[in-house]
């Protein structure tokens, strides 16, 4: 399994995945340098500390749907993209198994995640301190950890969990339909739940409540729902990935 993520990770670096992702987790500079600057077109209201600019930065990718879209399309090319390209034969003889591949896939690209949520963060950190921290708009390095920090961290944190479910989303319907077609079901889906997440009386139940919803409800029984909901999701739709695998005549 190792060796099978450690391929994957070489061959995400040879297609310069990580400048994209290094490009991605710098989002917030654009930020950070319009507040030093005063620049007109980045509106801030108020003054922020360095957790909620850090957490706003990844809620503001996360709205424009930049994550999912991305990690979608990794999830879906690094299965499907290289079953249209022939290259997943090579694989599955050096693996010798469909189900290890897939699931060695799958944690390929939930490490980029992480790698990439992880960056993010730090580098907001890192550009708050350096343009922001004393800046108008800025409330220095000293946090006074509040309730709605915690929010905003938890909120932060399940947007990137419910990408989880997006990469294997993303896997299963490129072994039948491609990467493109793959990626635009992925969206439709997101675009579904966020219309689904409107009706109040149901919202906290679907996955991914905390990035559908704003004012979402915190008790601890709704996140350890949400929790145990993405986490089973994704290994329901990532057993039927490898169904779906063991059927495709290659």
């Amino acid at each position: 399994m190792n060796s099978i993520i450690k391929v994957e990770m070489f061959k995400m670096f040879k297609r310069r995945i990580f400048i994209g992702i290094i490009l991605l987790s710098s989002f917030s500079l654009i930020y950070a340098l319009g507040i030093y600057f005063k620049w007109q077109f980045i509106l801030i209201n108020g003054r922020l500390d360095v957790i909620s600019f850090a957490t706003s930065m990844w809620a503001l990718l996360m709205m424009l749907g930049i994550p999912l879209v991305l990690f979608s399309f990794l999830g879906a090319s690094i299965l499907g993209g290289e079953i249209n390209e022939g290259q997943i034969l090579l694989e599955i003889i050096r693996t010798k198994s469909r189900e290890k591949l897939v699931i060695g896939k799958f944690f390929a690209v939930s490490l980029v995640l992480i790698i990439c949520y992880m960056l993010n963060i730090v580098l907001s950190t890192l550009f708050y301190t350096i343009f922001v921290a004393n800046s108008e708009h800025g409330q220095g390095l000293l946090v006074d950890f509040k309730r709605y920090h915690l929010h905003l961290v938890l909120q932060s944190a399940a947007g990137g969990i419910f990408l989880l479910l997006f990469i294997t989303v993303g896997m299963f319907f490129s072994i039948s339909f491609g990467t493109f077609r793959a990626v635009i079901f992925s969206m439709l889906l997101f675009v579904g739940l966020k219309f689904i997440a409107n009706i109040d009386s149901i919202n906290k139940w679907l996955p991914g409540y905390y990035t559908l919803v704003d004012d979402s409800d915190y008790s601890s029984l709704v996140m350890i729902y949400q929790l145990v909901l993405i986490i089973v999701l994704s290994i329901l739709v990532l057993i039927m990935t490898n169904r779906q695998m063991g059927k495709k005549d290659l």
